[in-house]
């Protein structure tokens, strides 16, 4: 080890030469090299009592009527820190923030990207589409004529230049492009008279990657529903425009999803009213004519022994009504829907949980099958595979609906041979009561249910309004000012560290080999 050391001490100026190279490789690093900020922004996903997440929406909102199109739904925040990641919200993203095109201009031996106040002009490319890219150097003047040239489209190179003026449309090899004047045009050119710009449009899918690696999604906390969302660019103000357009989408579509179904349970309970409605008006008819015509306005005194004997029998038969009811109005809904795609009605009785169970999975299945051939085609096989899982379930969910009618089919002639037992014990009531009973109870049977329809199509309205997000922002996008990449210190000191490394380990390299072969002699 003395050896080594004396050695060292012998040949400092190798450690003063090394450690100078170093420092200045790292001094021309941080000069090349563009800095990079960070923003991080928290939300915090609610829970049942605030209305889900937009996966959990879908799965579960099928829950209807016992809190319609998302009451009650717990929110899985794994799967929503999977949307918040997915390709379709980040490509929304690039759309919505113009990110396929990038403006790069040297600061020195820095080339640096253009962005809001230091970009002059945007470019489009009318006829390129979204799996095509190109690049072109712009050499831009302060009295608003350019020359475009270098350009190449794909794979192809064009040696042309191209004059023109901001705010028109010039022909190029690469087609038509269309160069606009920000408002920062004057204040980019106050300083000089050029300024050489190179322009490049990605393609859209390529940029949508390049984004979601410059995103970092997670939870806060795994004993939290709180997800923090992390953007590192090359611009602090865009990686915050990056992040809120992000929450903005998502919201939009958890909307969208949770909305498709409320609508459709919302027509379902419509067309059902306007059945009701009829049958309602035309009982309403048939009583007041009966009791004009044998002038009987008050016969509920008459009657009120048989009313008190009937109570439990009214209240059996309406609860059992209702329910036949609306199981057999379903099952026909859930023939008619079919092949159609469309999400199904909840199952209106929430007794029936296997039913309610059933549907919901079919739905949650349906929105997938259905988001998943939007992003990609009908004929896809996963979309076909889940279509064939459709029609499964589909099938199961009638033959549940056609056991659950029958049971109450029994339950219904159990009940009216109660009925009808009690009618003979009361044989001897008025002949024009015991004939206007059997209408004006199947008139509240009927209105028994319109209520309770009217009833929920409110709670189906007021979820809407009181469950309008699924999110709060608990921390908008935030970050300190200096980048977090690179850091000149670090930087300076790991060069300096390094430039003193290299000739120690020459050194002791060299030392041990001479060691190794005299021992060998």
């Amino acid at each position: 080890m003395s050896s080594f050391l004396k050695t060292c001490i012998q040949q400092w100026k190798w450690f003063v030469g090394t450690a100078c190279l170093t420092i200045i490789g790292a001094i021309l690093f941080l000069l090349v090299v563009v800095p990079k900020y960070e923003r991080t922004a928290t939300v915090l996903v609610k829970d049942e009592n605030g209305g889900g997440g937009l996966l959990s929406s879908m799965a579960s909102n099928m829950g209807m009527l016992a809190g319609m199109a998302g009451l009650n739904i717990t929110s899985n925040v794994e799967n929503e820190i999977q949307i918040f990641s997915s390709p379709f919200l980040m490509q929304e993203v690039v759309n919505r923030l113009e990110l396929g095109t990038r403006y790069e201009s040297y600061d020195g031996l820095m080339k640096k990207e253009l962005y809001e106040e230091t970009l002059p002009i945007k470019v489009t490319f009318p006829k390129l589409t979204d799996k095509e890219k190109a690049c072109m150097k712009m050499d831009l003047r302060k009295d608003g004529t350019y020359t475009l040239y270098k350009f190449r489209k794909n794979n192809d190179k064009y040696d042309s230049e191209v004059q023109g003026k901001v705010n028109t449309v010039c022909q190029t090899p690469v087609g038509p492009v269309s160069v606009i004047a920000t408002k920062s045009f004057n204040a980019c050119l106050s300083n000089e008279d050029e300024m050489t710009i190179h322009i490049s449009k990605d393609r859209k899918y390529d940029r949508v990657e390049k984004l979601m690696k410059q995103i970092d999604i997670d939870l806060a906390d795994e004993q939290t529903s709180i997800i923090s969302i992390t953007c590192k660019d090359v611009s602090g103000e865009r990686a915050e425009k990056i992040i809120n357009t992000l929450i903005q989408v998502y919201q939009e579509e958890w909307m969208k999803d949770k909305q498709s179904t409320a609508d459709a349970s919302t027509r379902f309970i419509n067309e059902r009213i306007k059945h009701i409605e009829t049958e309602l008006s035309g009982l309403d008819n048939n009583i007041a004519q009966f009791k004009g015509k044998n002038q009987i306005p008050d016969y509920e005194a008459a009657a009120k022994m048989y009313m008190e004997n009937a109570a439990l029998t009214y209240e059996a038969q309406v609860k059992v009504n209702n329910q036949l009811y609306m199981m057999e109005q379903m099952r026909d809904q859930v023939r008619k829907e079919e092949g159609t795609n469309q999400v199904l009605p909840a199952n209106l009785l929430p007794d029936n949980e296997n039913v309610a169970i059933q549907i919901g999975e079919y739905n949650k299945l349906q929105l997938q099958r259905n988001s998943m051939a939007e992003n990609s085609s009908p004929n896809n096989p996963l979309v076909k595979d889940l279509d064939a899982q459709l029609g499964s379930m589909r099938k199961a969910i009638i033959n549940s609906l056609d056991q659950a009618v029958a049971q109450l089919r029994a339950s219904q002639k159990g009940i009216n041979r109660e009925d009808q037992k009690l009618k003979q014990q009361i044989s001897v009531a008025p002949e024009k009561v015991t004939k206007i009973m059997p209408a004006e109870r199947q008139h509240k049977i009927v209105e028994a249910l319109y209520i309770y329809l009217l009833e929920k199509r409110e709670e189906n309205n007021l979820t809407q309004v009181y469950n309008a997000q699924n999110l709060r922002i608990v921390s908008p996008p935030m970050g300190k000012l200096k980048p977090v990449f690179p850091k000149k210190a670090t930087t300076l000191i790991l060069a300096m560290l390094l430039g003193l490394a290299l000739p120690a380990l020459f050194i002791y390299i060299r030392q041990n080999v001479r060691r190794i072969l005299a021992e060998e002699e």
